[in-house]
């Protein structure tokens, strides 16, 4: 007996496509149901489904709808589901190295660290998408919107790896298969990202940043940035991809079906590219004011004044653009010690300087004052 269970959170239309696009007929009863049956002939007697449209999507029909198919194809409720659902969407599964698993288990810092970086990297792609600019300062808030409503699914079952599920609809065109009907912009963005990530392979093996850097690799300086991101943060040596997307939609790809890798050596490259695409500010002067969000010294850790020994700190300051940066500071014995009471204390600090950014970084260098704010 099927349980009242959230993961059939399903419209009930998504099942009538789901089935009319494997051949199913539908008519409509006397009650006003929805009645989808296979086969319709003399010598069998049909597999049959009822779907009340005005139902709840949680309402009885639907998890027996599910019951019902699940046993008819000899698959797992949970596997029918995720195959109802992706006509709405494309889906973008992640596997992580089965190094990183221990007992179907990954550390909390690796999900965490994935989830804001593709997060991060969907608004990037968005925003490029946007704007058409190769490089650009700020990420759009309908960019950011788009990435907030896409969906972070199940963990597949097998090695450990997440999934990702980027918004479509379904598509009520009569023609399903029409080149003229406007795409999702869901699709647009994946489609990017795929295009981009295939220039990332194709430069990769040529040793050839100029690939990425060429017009028609799809990445920005941004995306290059927030792929780097991916790898560096996560903090795994390889992540291996497959983006599904929905039949509902047109591709501009052969397949509906790409397979894509993030690698450590492929930072290296996307660097490069990202640096050729970006034209970055010219150093200026400035003054910060922020929390310090980490602290680092190359000397003895029980001597802090030691002569010679690297100090840096890295203060988190929400710049003129209301945009939240991390700047780098290297710092004198005494302003350091200063620095580590103000962060043992959680009180915000002001630095005057040069702000300079490279790449993904951003430094206050020839620092005219320190002080810890009360």
């Amino acid at each position: 007996m099927p349980t009242h269970s959230p993961r059939f959170n399903l419209e009930p239309r998504m099942i009538e496509r789901y089935l009319t696009n494997q051949g199913w007929s539908v008519s409509t009863t006397k009650s006003n149901l929805r009645r989808i049956y296979f086969p319709d002939s003399i010598d069998s007697l049909p597999v049959e489904v009822f779907l009340n449209y005005e139902k709840s999507s949680f309402s009885r029909d639907v998890e027996l709808a599910i019951t019902t198919i699940s046993e008819f194809y000899e698959k797992h409720p949970t596997d029918v589901v995720a195959e109802i659902r992706a006509l709405a969407y494309d889906i973008i599964s992640s596997r992580i190295p089965d190094e990183y698993v221990r007992n179907e288990t990954i550390q909390l810092k690796i999900a965490s660290e994935y989830i804001d970086k593709m997060r991060s990297l969907l608004a990037v792609s968005a925003t490029t998408e946007l704007v058409g600019e190769r490089s650009f300062k700020r990420t759009l808030k309908e960019a950011t919107d788009y990435s907030e409503t896409c969906r972070f699914g199940h963990t597949f079952r097998g090695s450990f790896g997440f999934q990702i599920e980027s918004p479509l609809g379904l598509n009520n065109s009569p023609d399903l298969f029409d080149d003229t009907a406007e795409r999702p912009f869901g699709r647009t963005v994946i489609e990017r990202m795929v295009r981009g990530m295939l220039a990332l392979k194709k430069a990769t093996l040529a040793d050839d940043p100029g690939i990425i850097i060429h017009e028609s690799s799809d990445l920005s300086a941004n995306m290059c940035d927030a792929l780097v991101a991916l790898i560096e943060d996560v903090g795994v040596a390889k992540i291996d991809m497959t983006v599904r997307f929905s039949p509902e939609w047109n591709t501009a790809f052969s397949s509906r079906m790409a397979e894509i890798s993030l690698e450590e050596r492929h930072v290296d490259i996307l660097k490069t590219a990202s640096k050729a695409l970006r034209v970055d500010d010219p150093p200026r002067p400035a003054s910060i004011v922020g929390r310090v969000k980490r602290l680092e010294s190359e000397g003895n850790p029980a001597d802090l004044l030691q002569e010679g020994a690297k100090r840096e700190i890295e203060v988190s300051w929400v710049n003129e653009e209301d945009l939240l940066i991390h700047v780098k500071l290297t710092l004198s014995p005494e302003s350091y010690l200063d620095a580590v009471d103000a962060h043992k204390e959680g009180k915000p600090v002001m630095a005057e300087g040069t702000l300079v950014k490279s790449g993904r970084t951003w430094r206050l260098d020839e620092l005219k004052q320190f002080r810890v704010l009360a």
